[in-house]
């Protein structure tokens, strides 16, 4: 993920000056993909090692309260979904803040306080500062909530505030059209805020909205999210994967609350039939997600995906100047062989039963 940012920058950056006609170059807004802003929580258990008592301490990624102290994470990182309401929550007890919005380094980089070892957004952040931009007035970032989807962040206020945001840059940058520039998830995030959120309309975007630059907008979905909530992936970014690595041992169950994750399944109007799940004695396209979480046991991710699929699922067009980048040759996981069948007991143990068939991303 960081090799294709740090590459595609450099494109971004023709996009955003070179075509600009303006005198002033386009402020730009960061939009993040899924594991892509940190999380704080304020846990009020009664439980020593977990109760952060008044205030807000490091959940995502602290190294220690998600592996240490996972005994904590297990309570604080899952959602509860409430059938009544068809809406997502917290566990008892627990509060959880997304910091930083309006600025840029809970995007730069993931774990606060440990001496900035997981980049994310920084090499960009850095490129454009080094040429004039500055954090918080014309490079902002907008974090949020990355274990929802896009209705329950509107629930919260976040594309209120994006619009507020992208107002308030606009005016104190000469006018100036803003620039949406998104990774991985964000892509949908930041499409359903142009295209499905009540609160602006085409005279709005015209106004505010110089581009829309997409980095590997996970547009289609990908296979690695369904064996996540399977039996794990152990394919995640470099960036990631020695936090993954000493939390794969509870970040299945977790994930599996998460209303995110069904949001970047394959799109059955586009993978269709194919599959990409292979057992000795069935296989799963998606079209079989009902059938598959029915043999884990998980329907509850299965209800996730219908509550999701409905979100620009059809791709509308966003009616803004609109660039996508993506990678080529990367390899890319596209189907999963197991030796044994499905069961609910199948998690991160069947690692070692598991085949992998890469492709190349196009």
């Amino acid at each position: 993920m960081m090799q294709l940012l740090t590459l595609v920058v450099i494109s971004v950056a023709v996009v955003i000056l070179l075509e600009q006609c303006e005198a002033t170059p386009s402020p730009i807004v960061l939009i993040p993909g899924v594991m892509g802003s940190q999380l704080q929580v304020k846990d009020q258990t009664s439980s020593k090692l977990c109760s952060t008592g008044r205030k807000y301490k490091e959940l995502w990624i602290s190294p220690l309260r998600v592996t240490r102290y996972n005994i904590c994470a297990k309570r604080e990182l899952p959602l509860r979904y409430d059938a009544n309401t068809n809406s997502y929550h917290n566990n008892t007890k627990v509060e959880i803040h997304v910091p930083g919005f309006g600025g840029t380094s809970s995007v730069e980089y993931l774990n606060p306080g440990w001496i900035n070892t997981l980049p994310y957004f920084h090499d960009t952040v850095k490129y454009f500062v080094d040429r004039g931009y500055k954090r918080g007035k014309t490079i902002r970032g907008t974090p949020y909530d990355w274990r929802l989807a896009a209705d329950e962040l509107e629930k919260r206020g976040y594309f209120n505030r994006l619009k507020s945001m992208i107002e308030d840059m606009y005016e104190t940058n000469g006018n100036t059209k803003v620039t949406l520039v998104v990774h991985s998830m964000g892509g949908f995030v930041s499409l359903h805020f142009l295209t499905g959120f009540s609160g602006i309309n085409q005279a709005w975007k015209d106004k505010y909205i110089h581009a829309f630059v997409t980095l590997s907008a996970a547009w289609s979905g990908g296979a690695a999210t369904v064996q996540s909530v399977v039996s794990g992936y152990h394919g995640v970014p470099d960036l990631l994967l020695f936090v993954y690595d000493l939390i794969s041992d509870f970040i299945v169950p977790i994930s599996r609350t998460f209303e995110s994750i069904p949001w970047l399944f394959p799109k059955p109007s586009v993978f269709g039939n194919v599959a990409f799940i292979s057992t000795p004695s069935k296989t799963y396209s998606a079209n079989d997600y009902e059938q598959l979480f029915r043999d884990i046991n998980a329907p509850n991710i299965y209800r996730a995906f219908q509550g999701v699929q409905g979100l620009v699922s059809d791709y509308p067009a966003p009616n803004v100047p609109t660039y996508c980048f993506y990678g080529v040759g990367v390899p890319t996981p596209e189907k999963f062989t197991y030796s044994k069948d499905l069961t609910p007991s199948l998690l991160l143990a069947c690692d070692q039963l598991l085949r992998t068939v890469t492709g190349t991303d196009q």
